[in-house]
């Protein structure tokens, strides 16, 4: 029964394996660039909120504390209460970076979508072995044992 036109044979195949391997490793690093570039834009413009956010905290912060102060300042003597509210200001400065840290490292763009298309890619062509049972093969050592080799020219074996 011979082979239809439209299809190729496996020899065929092969000689076009390793383009194919190219092309798809390159359209994947494509796809990686592209989704860091997104994430990197999406930070970028987030990093710039909170810079103009932190500009107009710095000033409410500076109204707060007077008024902190000048409030505690008649209970207690005002270099008390400017001490009380000063160390309230560390306690809170120390959690906000705390904080900003775990977002950071939380944050950092990796392009989880390409590294799992190529995690399948790897997968798929790890189930491609080369089955070396046609061959005859010298017996076995203590050393460890030696993994299948490709077939020479002119030799029997073949893909599964």
């Amino acid at each position: 029964m011979g082979r239809r036109s439209d299809q190729a044979g496996t020899f065929e195949l092969l000689a076009k394996l390793p383009q194919q391997v190219v092309t798809l490793a390159r359209l994947e690093y494509e796809n990686a660039k592209r989704e860091i570039a997104q994430k990197a834009k999406r930070g970028g413009i987030g990093a710039l909120a909170i810079v103009v956010a932190l500009f107009f905290l710095f000033w409410a912060i500076a109204a707060f504390v007077a008024a902190a102060i000048a409030g505690i300042a008649t209970v207690w003597p005002v270099w008390l209460s400017a001490l009380v509210v000063g160390v309230g200001l560390v306690l809170l400065a120390a959690a906000a970076i705390f904080a900003g840290i775990a977002l950071i490292k939380r944050g950092i763009p990796v392009p989880e979508d390409a590294i799992g298309r190529v995690e399948e890619d790897l997968g798929a062509m790890s189930e491609v072995r080369f089955n070396a049972s046609a061959a005859p093969q010298a017996p076995q050592t203590d050393r460890a044992p030696r993994a299948p080799s490709m077939p020479k020219p002119g030799e029997e074996g073949n893909w599964r």
